[in-house]
């Protein structure tokens, strides 16, 4: 990830060293993409999946893969120079004069594959104009087994929460409001309950985002509105 100072904006530069096919190169090769912000996160987090799947098949660390998955990986790594096409203002938003009410939202989602989360900035002047800009996105591969997908959602609604809290303290302007979006309505019921008793692992993750966030918060978006469904 480059700032390219003539434009004021963040590109992308892929290394073009070619990295054995072995359990050691794979790794070394999703390990070298930095992207602090999350902007091509489904990207990298698609590579972990691979690596994943791939390096189950030996334990040895400098054996070749298999030819059957040898195929899929070489077209993700060779696929990486796409990147090297993305250009990225630097700041979140154009700058208003005066500024106008600044919020933030933050939407949540969860595959069998893979948690995720995004924040952006919404801007809204007096005159009525509305600029909304991307601000930090995560994505994480998830667990093999063991976890439903509405504890998945649960998950991603706990990452919606850390993120949040990382840009509100980090964006360094004064945000009036802070609203969550799932499409699961699962969650929304956990949220919501005030009865029933949870397992413990659901309990102590509703537990954590209550303490930072007010059910009032919390709201629906369809699947097809969800932009972290991306990153799932």
């Amino acid at each position: 990830m480059n700032w390219k100072l003539e434009t004021d904006s963040f590109t992308y530069s892929v290394s073009k060293d070619e990295k054995p096919l072995t359990r050691r190169g794979v790794l070394s090769t999703v390990n070298s993409l930095f992207d602090p912000l999350g902007f091509v996160a489904p990207v990298v987090n698609q590579g972990r999946l691979l690596m994943r799947d791939l390096i189950q098949e030996t334990l040895d660390w400098d054996k070749p893969l298999l030819e059957v998955n040898m195929q899929q990986w070489d077209n993700w790594r060779r696929s990486l120079t796409e990147l090297e096409q993305l250009n990225i203002p630097r700041m979140c938003i154009p700058v208003l004069t005066p500024p106008g009410r600044q919020e933030i939202h933050v939407f949540s989602d969860a595959s069998e594959k893979a948690i995720s989360s995004v924040a952006y900035l919404r801007d809204e002047n007096a005159k009525g104009v509305v600029q909304v800009g991307f601000v930090l996105g995560k994505c994480k591969v998830a667990p093999q087994s063991g976890h439903t997908i509405p504890r998945l959602e649960l998950c991603a609604a706990v990452m919606a929460v850390e993120i949040a809290e990382t840009v509100s303290e980090q964006i360094g302007v004064a945000i009036e409001k802070m609203k969550f979006y799932t499409d699961s309505r699962v969650v929304l019921g956990y949220l919501n309950n005030k009865v029933r008793r949870f397992y413990i692992y659901v309990q102590n993750r509703i537990s954590r985002i209550l303490k930072s966030t007010a059910r009032e918060q919390w709201h629906y978006v369809s699947t097809d509105d969800n932009p972290a469904d991306q990153g799932t």
